[in-house]
């Protein structure tokens, strides 16, 4: 599975890159908050979120991880796809879906293109238990290590408690710390 690609942009649309890198180029789809990051002709390096299906092998690649996990986390509520789902990180920043699922603002999701009402009731019923705010509007490397921790087995509250004790802003600092915690 492929997690990040780092190469150089040698085509750009508005939600769509090729990424060259050790020469293969990729066909990317990103968001337009992505891509209004991006420049062509520089080197970057994208988190990615794979696809496969029958007939295709699709990449979305985010600069955030916050960004990544709304859109991965939009492809778990039925009736969304990847292209609603990148349709959500290109018209909603991360913090401002995390918002509108916090007040159940329906609305919000509306503006969405392809998101109506019984869509975006469905988005704030799937998505209304706030235990992935917190890793939408944190700092990157408790988001990371949050991540890390959870991917070990280790429940989200635990972890949140054990990430507040600690005082390290690094991410591998920050999952010794709170391994120390949690092995109590």
């Amino acid at each position: 599975m492929i997690k990040a690609i780092e190469g150089k942009i040698v085509k750009k649309e508005p939600t769509y890159i090729w990424l060259k890198t050790s020469g293969v180029s990729y066909g990317v789809a990103v968001s337009l908050f992505t891509s209004a990051k991006l420049e062509l002709g520089e080197v970057c390096e994208l988190f990615i979120t794979q696809i496969i299906k029958e007939d295709a092998h699709l990449l979305f690649g985010f600069t955030s991880t916050s960004e990544q996990r709304i859109f991965e986390l939009m492809l778990k509520v039925s009736g969304i796809g990847p292209a609603t789902a990148l349709a959500v990180c290109s018209s909603l920043e991360p913090d401002a879906v995390a918002l509108a699922v916090k007040n159940s603002d329906i609305a919000t999701f509306k503006r969405v293109p392809g998101i109506g009402e019984k869509t975006a009731k469905l988005l704030l019923a799937q998505l209304g238990d706030a235990s992935f705010l917190a890793t939408t509007s944190a700092n990157p490397a408790n988001n990371e290590a949050l991540l890390a921790l959870e991917s070990l087995g280790f429940k989200r509250d635990a972890i949140s408690l054990a990430l507040s004790k600690c005082t390290s802003s690094e991410t591998v600092s920050l999952i010794k710390e709170a391994l120390k915690i949690l092995k109590k």
